[in-house]
């Protein structure tokens, strides 16, 4: 079946769902368990595309936790005090907020009534899975000797009718006593954190009567409960105990009783939905809204908030697949989020197009209020291009640089903001936050400059004079208007009406595919039940052969993901990744992992400690060595010791911190090592790759082996092809491909080829070397403000990003390159294998040299059946 699936529109798709869903109540489906898992995950597909279909345009807003999102996104919508807002982690469950414009004059207001979806009994045992498959995987790598794997793989508490108890059985050993097997410190308190996670779950199932999978409405007024997180605890010192504490349906629904029970239910909660009618003075949404879509916001859980960040990020995976624009909130001040990596790793491993994903994002930096223009003492005038204002405004050019990651340089997903400026300017009301709260507001509006400042106006024109198309005028003269509230709007609406219904589609595309592969599957299983007229004998060709097919179905779309250097799968890309033979390491995690290296190196933090005790805040030269006294000698066993002292730059001529060199050496080293390591992890991979399809394939091959099928099959592909020749070629090379584990020799040669020459590397790395730093007391002196510039703390952060970069894209491009010549081989050798296959329609019997007595004679000479119901729908929908 070849979709037209880049043609089809929105109305298209939803005609072709509701066509698959009346043809399989008129279809008879073989009376087998593949015949009839297989229909049943065609209904289950086609109803996702509805639902996507039917969904509104949803915006989801995410970050990482207090960064101001809550704050922002109820400014936003003229209610700052909408949800939660603590200086703590608050927010800490998926709320929906379903948008309708209000009449004019009105209020921006939220329903009396908020609706609470609890997970079911399935989506929580995915999300208990999910969290302690990764703790035994984490653990088992690190801390074999505490048995995680031995005791609790394979195991799902919810789903096992032991219950809990093995899991009880086990986790104190994550408490050991001072005389156990693994010391107390050796273990992560993350690995602890987990655990706490999931007692908490475990407390909330035991106690909850009769709730999962139920949605109930609850008095607004009480939903706070339901939201806020529990203040941040420290990670306990010793194993956390049962505490069932039963509540049910009636206790959410009574006002005295409603926030205690919301407490208890938290854990267990999917969702939180609240009807919000908008100012239209404030925000008119009625573009937005137009064609018949409505719109939806989506504020995310900050992942990496203690206690809930497990479940959050298995809420947060299910849900951001089917977001169709991204509201990214930053902090200003911290651009580099960890947290708003964490979530872009999630969109691009659930199979997220990258072009499609940066199309969808957009980029707000908040609390841009703390923000400093820069003296720029250097140039004090004139024309002020954007390169040279970048070194000297720290908050700007953590913007621009990570910004601009996630929009891939679409400059005008970017706006700078202030929850703060936008309360002032639009006079907004913020009396329903909590006491702490009030007075955080009060306090930051007293900071503000005065109302009528433009703080960044002298920057924007300057900037504007040495480039009138620069993004960064317009974006600074936003934030001085209203602190960029306006400009928020502005940007979701005409980004909405550009590229909405455009992720939607796309979306919606996602859906389709899978539903027109499973489809081909159950024609399969259809016409094998009918038999269409065919011998034994071709019968078990055409399905034998169907079943190749089916593989390789499975097999090649994996395989070309791989060169977009996503998994082979996922919840929206197709079957999971391990379905079909696990993957190779992604370059996101592998970069992610080079760059915290690089960060963890010891010199940074030694420098930025110099400069953090300097009373000047720079970076301080360091002392040339002393060439007077009595040398002083080391005692035994502290040469280490002195060599630790030697790199922290305390006065000796080899302070590792005050020269390129020390970097470039760490450079090289861990360039090496990566590359190394990364050639190993692809070559366990693809052994496994291999073992694992050898082994699906396992049965076509011993079939193929038998004496009788390859006289079958040597005479179809002889009467198909034309020529002895060209079957036995084909035959070979399908033969070939039955037995993956015969191109470990080709794939080994690929791996072998070398890793980045030492003259790459120093070519790549950010800095010349060998080379003395600008705090290296062998440095001239140069004149005060030059002497600020260059020995300013965020050269050295500027450093440790580039140097951090460049080792990860040289690390992750060599580890490309190999990935994509192994793709290239195999999916080479399977594409063919799957032109050669023989369509279901030519597994036929040769034809009679002469016409029986009962062979028809109206020119159909196929002896086949009516058409299926289901024949007659892919026939309707395909290209062929």
């Amino acid at each position: 079946m070849t979709s037209t699936t880049k043609n089809l529109s929105l109305t298209d798709l939803r005609l072709f769902a509701q066509q698959t869903l009346t043809m399989l109540s008129e279809q008879d489906v073989p009376d087998t368990p593949e015949a009839h898992a297989s229909r049943d995950r065609v209904q289950a597909l086609a109803g996702e595309l509805a639902s996507r279909l039917d969904a509104p345009v949803t915006i989801g807003v995410v970050g990482e936790y207090s960064v101001g999102k809550s704050l922002l996104l109820g400014t936003l919508l003229g209610k700052p005090d909408l949800l939660p807002v603590e200086a703590a982690p608050s927010t800490g469950n998926i709320t929906v907020l379903e948008l309708t414009r209000g009449a004019p004059g009105s209020a921006t207001a939220v329903a009396s009534t908020t609706d609470i979806t609890f997970l079911d009994e399935e989506q929580l045992a995915a999300c208990v899975g999910a969290i302690l498959g990764e703790l035994v995987t984490t653990l088992d790598a690190r801390q074999p000797m505490l048995g995680a794997g031995e005791m609790l793989g394979g195991y799902n508490p919810v789903t096992d009718p032991r219950g809990w108890a093995p899991f009880e059985a086990w986790y104190p050993r994550l408490w050991p006593s001072p005389t156990g097997p693994v010391a107390y410190e050796t273990i992560s308190a993350a690995h602890r954190d987990a655990v706490t996670e999931l007692c908490r779950i475990r407390d909330a199932a035991l106690s909850q009567r009769d709730l999962l999978g139920k949605p109930i409405g609850v008095a607004t007024e009480s939903i706070r409960a339901a939201l806020v997180l529990e203040a941040a605890r420290r990670t306990p010192e010793t194993p956390p105990k049962r505490t069932v504490q039963p509540f049910d349906m009636a206790q959410l629904k009574q006002e005295k009783t409603a926030p205690d029970a919301l407490r208890r239910a938290f854990p267990l909660i999917e969702r939180v939905t609240q009807q919000v009618t908008l100012s239209p003075e404030h925000w008119d949404i009625g573009g937005l809204t137009a064609e018949d879509h409505t719109v939806r916001l989506l504020d995310f859980p900050g992942i990496g908030a203690a206690g809930s960040y497990g479940r959050d990020t298995f809420l947060s995976r299910r849900e951001l697949v089917n977001v169709h624009t991204i509201l990214l909130v930053l902090s200003a001040s911290r651009a580099e989020s960890k947290g708003a990596s964490a979530f872009w790793d999630m969109l691009t491993e659930d199979g997220r197009q990258p072009q499609a994903l940066a199309s969808a994002a957009l980029v707000a930096a908040n609390a841009f209020d703390l923000a400093k223009p820069p003296a720029l003492s250097r140039y004090p005038e004139g024309p002020l291009p954007l390169e040279k204002l970048l070194p000297h405004a720290a908050e700007i050019n953590g913007v621009h640089v990570y910004g601009n990651k996630f929009v891939a340089q679409r400059e005008d997903g970017i706006v700078v903001v202030s929850s703060v400026s936008a309360i002032r300017a639009h006079q907004l009301s913020y009396t329903a936050t909590s006491p702490e709260t009030r007075d955080r507001i009060r306090a930051a509006l007293r900071d503000l400059d005065p109302p009528g400042t433009r703080r960044w106006e002298p920057i924007a024109a300057r900037l504007a004079a040495a480039d009138p198309a620069n993004a960064w005028t317009p974006r600074l003269r936003a934030y001085d208007e209203d602190g960029g509230i306006t400009r928020l709007r502005t940007l979701i609406e005409k980004h909405v009406r550009r590229h909405g219904l455009a992720q939607k589609l796309e979306r919606a595309q996602s859906s389709h595919r899978k539903l027109t592969r499973e489809l081909t599957v159950l024609r399969g299983h259809v016409r094998r039940a009918g038999g269409g007229g065919l011998s034994e004998e071709y019968r078990e060709l055409s399905q034998k052969l169907t079943e190749f097919r089916r593989l390789l179905d499975g097999m090649l779309p994996a395989l070309h993901a791989l060169r977009e250097g996503r998994p082979p799968g996922g919840p929206d890309g197709g079957p999971d990744a391990q379905e079909w033979g696990g993957r190779p390491p992604l370059r996101n995690e592998t970069a992610e992992a080079v760059r915290d290296e690089v960060f963890d190196w010891r010199e940074w933090q030694e420098l930025l400690g110099r400069a953090e005790r300097d009373r000047h805040h720079l970076v301080p030269r360091s002392e040339p060595p002393s060439s007077e006294g009595i040398p002083i000698k080391q005692r035994p066993g502290r040469a280490a010791v002195a060599a630790a002292t030697a790199a922290a730059g305390t006065g000796t001529e080899g302070a590792s911190a005050d020269s390129s060199e020390t970097f470039l050496d760490k450079f090289r080293s861990l360039i090496d090592r990566r590359t190394d390591e990364g050639r190993d992890q692809l070559r366990t991979w693809f052994e496994n790759w291999a073992a694992y399809w050898r082994e699906e394939f396992a049965e076509l091959r011993a079939w193929m082996a038998e004496e009788a099928t390859d006289a079958a099959l040597s005479e179809l592909f002889t009467r198909l092809r034309g020529s002895a020749a060209k079957a036995d070629h084909q035959l070979d090379h399908l033969w070939t491909a039955l037995d993956p584990v015969t191109a470990t020799d080709r794939i080994t040669e690929l791996l072998s080829a070398p890793g980045p020459t030492p003259g790459d590397q120093e070519a790549r790395f950010p800095a010349r070397s060998p080379h003395a730093l600008p705090w290296h007391h062998r440095m001239p002196l140069l004149d005060p403000q030059s002497e600020e510039r260059e020995r300013h703390p965020l050269l050295v952060v500027q450093l440790r990003q580039h140097t951090a970069d460049a080792a990860a894209r040289m690390v992750t491009e060599y580890l490309g390159r190999a990935l994509a010549l192994i793709e290239k081989e195999l999916v080479d050798l399977y594409t063919k294998a799957g032109e050669y296959l023989p369509k279901e329609t030519e597994v036929r019997p040769p034809r009679p040299s002469f016409p029986s007595s009962a062979a028809p004679h109206d020119g159909d000479d196929t002896g086949s059946e009516p058409d299926q119901p289901i024949d007659v729908l892919i026939r309707a929908w395909s290209t062929d």
